[in-house]
């Protein structure tokens, strides 16, 4: 019982970082980047222009993907770890299920990263939620039909409405 609690806490610490992680950078991303919105009439809305002058020289998407993975195997391994301690079948459950929903999630993302790399942009991230998804292209600026482009390969992955899908560029 002792392990299962200690796990679970472990577990939640986890999660709650990477809740973190990702509000922090979203918060950051927001700032330095162009950002679009596709909404029902694919009109897009221009938040914030991306100061080049502020790059890093070290590839965001590259060391993103990578902070991401990192964090999903942690997560993965105490969900792991709750798996085989569970106390019950319904915690035992429960946590394969969260493997489930992560494997899942982590493979709908590659997908469309691949689907939007296919549609001529250098590289892109995806950050899919059960409300919203958030994409980030590798890009100085976007046009509309490039807006467009991009969101129509999350609807079709995803069945997310486009109001729900944010789309930034990024140098």
């Amino acid at each position: 019982m002792f392990i299962v609690i200690k796990s679970l806490k472990k577990w939640l610490l986890v999660c709650f970082c990477l809740v973190l992680v990702m509000m922090i950078s979203s918060m950051v991303l927001k700032e330095h980047k162009e950002q679009v919105k596709a909404d029902k009439t694919n009109a897009m809305q221009v938040v914030k222009v991306f100061d080049s002058e502020t790059q890093a020289k070290v590839d965001f998407f590259t060391e993103y993907r990578l902070e991401r993975d990192k964090l999903r195997s942690e997560h993965s391994d105490l969900l792991r770890d709750a798996i085989k301690n569970a106390s019950s079948e319904e915690d035992r459950h429960i946590a394969q299920e969260n493997v489930m929903k992560m494997v899942q999630e982590k493979q709908r993302e590659t997908e469309m990263e691949n689907l939007i790399k296919a549609k001529g942009f250098a590289d892109a991230l995806v950050f899919y939620r059960e409300n919203s998804v958030n994409a980030i292209v590798k890009a100085n600026t976007l046009t509309k039909d490039e807006v467009i482009q991009v969101a129509d390969v999350i609807c079709r992955m995803t069945s997310m409405k486009q109001e729900d899908i944010t789309i930034s560029a990024k140098p």
